[in-house]
């Protein structure tokens, strides 16, 4: 997201086309340590939204290829500290909710398999 560098610009701030170019391209080329910057907090954007997604579905887990797409790609402290609290509490909604399957399907009788199921019974007939 280059507007994180760039900015909102409004043309009140008489930045010129070419200094906006220039902004864009460094965060493109990524040739600052702020447009690596940067590029590490679009990533961690982009897992946040994908983790609240899973909440907000209750599907932890679901959007797992949007987490893989980033391994590698934290080098600040704070940046990994940060992705490292969300892998930590999305861990924990995931071992929740299969702690939570587990539970119902050892509760549910159809699944026991210890409890035969319940034979027809022939019909009766009355004369």
């Amino acid at each position: 997201m280059a507007e994180c560098i760039v900015g909102d610009i409004a043309p009140m701030d008489n930045v010129s086309k070419a200094e906006k170019h220039r902004r864009e391209k460094e965060y493109e080329t990524q040739s600052s340590p702020e447009a690596r910057l940067v590029k590490q907090f679009d990533l961690v954007e982009m897992i946040l939204q994908a983790h609240e997604y899973e909440e907000l579905e209750e599907t932890p887990g679901r959007l797992q290829e949007f987490f893989d797409s980033t391994e590698g790609r934290f080098h600040h402290p704070d940046v990994i500290q940060l992705v490292d609290c969300l892998k930590e509490e999305r861990s924990g909604h995931m071992s929740n909710v299969a702690g939570a399957m587990h539970s119902r399907i050892s509760q549910d009788p159809a699944t026991d398999s210890a409890e035969a199921p319940p034979q027809p019974q022939p019909p009766t007939h009355t004369s």
